[in-house]
């Protein structure tokens, strides 16, 4: 079989970790199945049911940022639809890459032990829905695995019922309140857009302050990533979609009963490169979050132009302000702007 050669990849270090593993593999298959351009397995994918762009793909086997479960398998079907594989075979590979699918994603997201202080009383714990199915998926599987719960489609589940949550948080008006004591290291102080003395953003009345953290979000087509904790500060950053423009944000909440200072940094991914924000959210801002307090950081400091066919997602650090490094970086949801440049589709919608 003969394909045309497309553009020379970047070579993957399989030091990197799981996630570079993961990219290894997927090319892999792709020279195995013959080698085709990704531009072809967008064809064949919107073919074979799942379609995606050719762009989507080549971040997928990229490396740098995990792709999601509906992504894989329908590079793995276009793979081998190129390739003319039987069913069976088709089927067997669709369970591997679901399974190995799994694997990355427990890798990626370690559970963080929860604070000694901020244990939720088992009563009042939200119990978490049944498992959601990734739409798009379970027509496409070839006879996957439907008797068991995934790790994936149980947080999947976990996040349906912490979306509906948000929505009522914020009808029920959630308080703001943070004190912006500017970037690390710096006298300079910035309180929401505009520079000046630190001080306490102006608050309207505030939640009672609980264990669980309300769930993330930004309004309107926003996603956000996966909550990580610091200092017993839930965080997460997100990534809005409007109809010109993208926001990046870092959301945080604090449930406890005492003021937490963090530092912040943010930068954002475009068609699998990662850029850092402009100013000092691209550099490190220390903020201060008051107690029973939820916030987001500043609209538009990190905002950039809606590209078509093309992917983004928000990618953010928060640590404390006496460690020497950031630590573990989070990324939100990935969303696809489709070539109409109108459309956004955001992962869990694929």
């Amino acid at each position: 079989m003969v394909s045309k050669q497309g553009r020379q990849e970047g070579p993957i270090d399989p030091e990197d970790g799981p996630l570079a593993v993961f990219a290894i593999g997927l090319r892999r298959l792709r020279e195995e199945c013959g080698h085709p351009t990704y531009r072809a397995l967008a064809t064949l994918s919107a073919k074979v049911g799942s379609p995606y762009s050719d762009t989507t793909f080549s971040t997928a086997a990229r490396g740098h940022t995990p792709p999601s479960r509906a992504v894989v398998l329908a590079y793995v079907r276009a793979c081998l639809a190129y390739a003319k594989a039987d069913e069976q075979k088709v089927t067997r590979s669709l369970a591997e890459w679901a399974v190995r699918w799994e694997a990355l994603d427990a890798a990626l997201d370690p559970t963080p032990p929860a604070e000694p202080d901020e244990t939720p009383d088992p009563a009042h714990r939200p119990q978490a829905g049944p498992p959601v199915a990734e739409a798009g998926v379970s027509d496409q599987s070839g006879g996957l695995p439907t008797n068991r719960q995934s790790v994936a489609h149980r947080i999947r589940g976990r996040r349906g019922v912490m979306a509906i949550l948000g929505g009522v948080a914020v009808l029920a008006g959630i308080g703001f309140g943070v004190r912006y004591i500017g970037a690390p290291g710096s006298a300079t102080a910035e309180s929401g857009p505009h520079a000046g003395p630190s001080q306490m953003a102006p608050l309207p009345a505030a939640a009672p302050s609980a264990a669980t953290p309300p769930a993330p979000g930004m309004g309107d087509d926003s996603r956000c990533g996966r909550l990580r904790y610091v200092n017993g500060l839930a965080w997460s950053p997100c990534t809005q979609v409007d109809t010109k423009k993208l926001d990046f944000a870092v959301w945080l909440s604090n449930t406890g009963k005492k003021p937490v200072t963090v530092k912040i940094k943010m930068a954002y991914v475009q068609a699998g490169t990662a850029y850092d924000c402009p100013g000092r959210w691209g550099t490190g801002v220390q903020v201060e979050i008051a107690p029973g307090a939820t916030m987001t950081s500043p609209e538009k400091v990190c905002a950039v132009d809606k590209l078509p066919a093309t992917a983004f997602q928000a990618k953010a650090w928060v640590s404390a302000p006496g460690e020497t490094s950031w630590g573990y970086r989070e990324m939100s949801q990935t969303v696809h702007i489709q070539a109409d440049d109108v459309t956004a589709i955001w992962a869990d919608e694929a």
